[in-house]
């Protein structure tokens, strides 16, 4: 299973991690006060993880310190975290953040999110490691079996139906320029390009007309739980999740030339001293090894991908910490006049 072998993967960096975090478990030990604090909430994009994350992380940490911890779903907007940290003019009622990294990166560069020690792992100290994912092709396998790749679906006229994508330039334009022909190691330099940002927008006019779109991963996974779409991109876990309710046969995935990317743990800014504490003990905790072993047992499994080893395109960070907001005014922009 893709997303246990990415988590076994992960083990180095999250002990790398752990070192770098300052707050000593033996202040965990000291939490029981905290028994009738408020709740600490976790904001999350990945829903579909909630129930591994409450059996390895929320509910051990609430049995061995008596601090409730809630869930809340998060679309991954800045805006939203700032109005729950910083700006909630409350001392902060949002504690930890889950989401992709280039998300968590994006909030730590706004002061939206604290900034941890750095480690080899996590040079600039925003965010811990939580899971390393993919974006797949995934599709219905009720009309076929095989399974199609990016540039099937372009490919209307031999596969009519509607196609689920992001709507974000995040993995969208990627995977518009791997339609197009782009090997996946000469993607990121296209895209640094105004002929190539060209390119991608070009090719994903050519599908406007059957694309569906999704916001959130649970958005992703309903498109093709209620067969709205005959394909569609969709974070690997949010597909696995499908297994764990209904017709786990029915929906494949095809992990070649997947984009894969990590998710991150963060501390929200803005909270009051004593909150804040409770909440680095409570990440301190997530990052523990035992921790992240009952994670990845509690991760549902899903379809398996190709036999052969998948060609993946990792998701360049680095690129979308400098290049997110103007892509994204580009990416609204082309949204609006294409109707």
């Amino acid at each position: 299973m893709v997303s246990r072998r990415s988590l076994s993967a992960l083990l180095p960096s999250l002990l790398a991690a752990l070192i770098a975090l300052p707050v000593p478990w033996a202040d965990v030990q000291a939490a029981a006060r905290t028994r009738h604090s408020p709740a600490l909430v976790v904001a999350s994009t990945e829903p579909q993880l909630g129930q591994a994350q409450d059996v390895a992380f929320f509910q051990p940490f609430t049995r061995a310190t008596g601090q409730a911890v809630t869930r809340r779903a998060w679309t991954g907007a800045l805006p939203d975290l700032e109005s729950h940290g910083l700006r909630s003019g409350n001392g902060g009622n949002w504690s930890l953040a889950f989401a992709e990294d280039s998300t968590i990166r994006a909030a730590c560069v706004q002061g939206l999110v604290v900034h941890l020690a750095g480690s080899t792992a996590n040079p600039d100290g925003c965010g811990a490691p939580g899971l390393a994912t993919q974006v797949v092709v995934a599709w219905d396998q009720t009309w076929r079996e095989s399974a199609p790749r990016w540039n099937d679906f372009w490919d209307i006229v031999r596969f009519p139906g509607k196609r689920g994508l992001r709507r974000d330039p995040r993995t969208t334009l990627e995977i518009a320029l791997l339609a197009d022909g782009v090997p996946p190691a000469e993607v990121y330099g296209q895209l640094a390009t105004p002929q190539g940002v060209d390119r991608a927008f070009r090719k994903l006019s050519q599908l406007r007309p059957y694309i569906t779109w999704w916001s959130t991963p649970a958005e992703a996974a309903n498109l093709l739980s209620r067969k709205q779409v005959l394909m569609g991109s969709a974070p690997l876990e949010a597909v696995n999740s499908l297994a764990t309710h209904a017709e786990p046969e029915r929906i494949g995935v095809n992990t070649d030339m997947a984009l894969s990317y990590d998710l991150s743990w963060a501390v929200v800014a803005g909270q009051s001293a004593e909150r804040l504490g409770r909440s680095r003990e409570l990440l301190h905790f997530i990052v523990q090894p035992d921790r992240q072993g009952a994670f990845a047992a509690a991760v549902p499994a899903g379809p398996s991908g190709p036999a052969h080893p998948a060609a993946l395109l990792p998701m360049d960070v680095q690129f979308w910490q400098v290049n997110y907001a103007p892509l994204s005014r580009r990416f609204e922009t082309w949204l609006h006049r294409a109707g």
